[in-house]
C-alpha cells in the first residue's frame, strides 16, 4: 500500500456520504476539492478515497 498523502484526508468527514471506490472496494470516496479547467472551461470536483488515496475527477454541474 501507497503512503498517505498529507493533503488528502485519510478519514472520513462527519456527515459524509462516500461512495464505493474501483480500487480498493471500500466505502470511503468523498468530494474534496473544486477546480476550474482552462481548456474546457468547465469545472471539476476531485473525489478522494481516503483508504487508498486514489483521487478521480469528475465534471460538477453549474
Amino acid at each position: 500500500m501507497r503512503p498517505k498523502i498529507p493533503w488528502l484526508p485519510s478519514m472520513l468527514p462527519h456527515g459524509a456520504t462516500p461512495e464505493r471506490c474501483a480500487r480498493c472496494g471500500r466505502l470511503a470516496v468523498i468530494p474534496w476539492t473544486l477546480r476550474r479547467d482552462q481548456r474546457r472551461k468547465i469545472v471539476l470536483r476531485t473525489y478522494v478515497c481516503t483508504e487508498c488515496q486514489t483521487t478521480e475527477e469528475r465534471p460538477e454541474p453549474e
